[in-house]
């Protein structure tokens, strides 16, 4: 018997393309977060992101995947933290520069990987927690500049800086658990139906 296909490479180009698409919507998010209330900006985000999911599945004919669901209490969970991850997220885009926010958000893997193995029980080689601490020491390094002498003094001295970066590291750990709670939707869930209730919990909880 054969094990069963595995599609590293397809993850990997859609773990790419994810991450640029993120990033654009990270830029847009500090333009907008500058004028407008966080929850607005969380409401359009999520509400507008409803509709290409159910025009995409609907033009394949397959709309009630979008809706069916096995674990609804495991949907409602990972909703209800993915508005945490992203309320964080959003008033950390809005209260620090770009490049301070998303150097803080890259801890998040670490996170990521202490949980796969507290939670899932997954297996994690050495060398995975070295690239991991390879990469914190990174976020470190971009950020040095800002944590010594005057820059320090200021920048904590600023309500707006300590309360961005307190965001940014909340929403880092949440943004682990879930993806981590994401890992175990997938058990049984569909990506589209995860995708929906994800933006349907955010919509409905931020209106």
């Amino acid at each position: 018997m054969h094990p069963a296909p595995t599609h590293t490479g397809r993850g990997i180009v859609l773990k790419l393309i994810s991450a640029v698409l993120f990033a654009v919507m990270a830029a847009l998010i500090r333009y907008l977060g500058a004028r407008y209330p966080v929850g607005e900006v969380v409401f359009y985000r999520s509400a507008f992101a409803i509709v290409p999911v159910m025009l995409v599945y609907a033009w394949r004919g397959e709309l009630a995947a979008v809706v069916r669901t096995e674990r609804p209490f495991g949907q409602a969970g990972r909703g209800a933290l993915s508005i945490v991850g992203m309320f964080c997220n959003f008033g950390a885009l809005a209260r620090l520069p770009l490049v301070e926010s998303n150097a803080i958000s890259f801890t998040s893997p670490l996170f990521s990987v202490a949980l796969a193995a507290l939670v899932l029980k997954e297996r994690v080689r050495i060398y995975r927690w070295s690239a991991v601490i390879i990469g914190f020491i990174g976020v470190l390094v971009v950020l040095s500049p800002h944590l010594s002498g005057d820059e320090l003094t200021i920048a904590m001295a600023s309500a707006t800086s300590v309360t961005g970066v307190i965001y940014a590291i909340a929403g880092s750990a949440t943004n682990a658990g879930t993806a981590i709670q994401t890992r175990w939707l997938t058990q049984s869930e569909s990506t589209s139906s995860i995708v929906f209730y994800f933006s349907l919990a955010c919509a409905l909880r931020v209106w």
